[in-house]
């Protein structure tokens, strides 16, 4: 009696991982359906508001009950609010439009983001921007300890202060700060020695026409 042998399958090829696309959008962002939506409500960020005001200023006389139709029956970008929540956020449009300027992340948001000390945000922010304009990396062991040093510039009371982690992140989401690491030749490049390096080749390629610059690189090793 001969039993029967399972056929040998193959092996199966490797699996191709599909590198992920960044995606670097810095439009707001927004609370609209792109189409078929349910019955939910979502909140709507800042800067969706500031869309329903401006159609509301552009209709002054349309019912509030129409307009949440209208932005609710859109096809494309469909914003989902009741009328009771459009009343109350129409009393409460100027404090609204001040939060623009709250930080570069606030249209985004749908909440206001609470701060105990904008004194020391603002002027913690500031100091990162004059850091990136000189082409230094802040990192965050620095961000606190420059925030302690403007707390303590400020007067801030001890029990005000943030001693902690807990703020580093908030505070980098909403002025959109992130950390960028160099490694290797990267990270030992002198700047100042790249710029003056980049001059001097400028100043003697601008003695030749382009068609006698061919041959300034290693394009000379390959044949014409």
């Amino acid at each position: 009696m001969t039993t029967e042998k399972r056929k040998p399958r193959d092996k199966p090829a490797p699996y191709q991982r599909q590198p992920k696309k960044s995606k670097v959008n810095s439009a707001p962002a927004t609370s609209a359906h792109p189409t078929a939506h349910t019955s939910s409500r979502p909140n709507l960020t800042l800067s969706d508001w500031l869309t329903v005001f401006a159609y509301i200023d552009a209709h002054p006389a349309m019912p509030q009950c129409d307009i949440v139709n209208h932005f609710k029956s859109l096809q494309s970008g469909a914003l989902i609010f009741t009328q009771s929540t459009l009343s109350r956020k129409l009393k409460e449009r100027l404090t609204l439009e001040a939060r623009i300027k709250d930080n570069p992340n606030a249209l985004s948001s749908k909440r206001p983001r609470i701060v105990t000390r904008p004194d020391v945000d603002r002027a913690l922010f500031l100091w990162i921007k004059q850091m990136e304009e000189k082409g230094e990396h802040v990192n965050g062991p620095m961000l606190k300890e420059k925030r302690r040093r403007f707390e303590e510039l400020f007067e801030v009371p001890e029990e005000e202060q943030l001693s902690g982690d807990g703020w580093l992140a908030p505070f980098c989401k909403a002025y959109k700060i992130c950390e960028h690491r160099r490694h290797g030749e990267a990270g030992s490049v002198d700047l100042d020695a790249v710029e003056i390096e980049r001059k001097r080749c400028e100043e003697i390629l601008s003695k030749y026409t382009p068609r006698d610059r061919w041959n300034f690189d290693e394009t000379s090793f390959f044949p014409l």
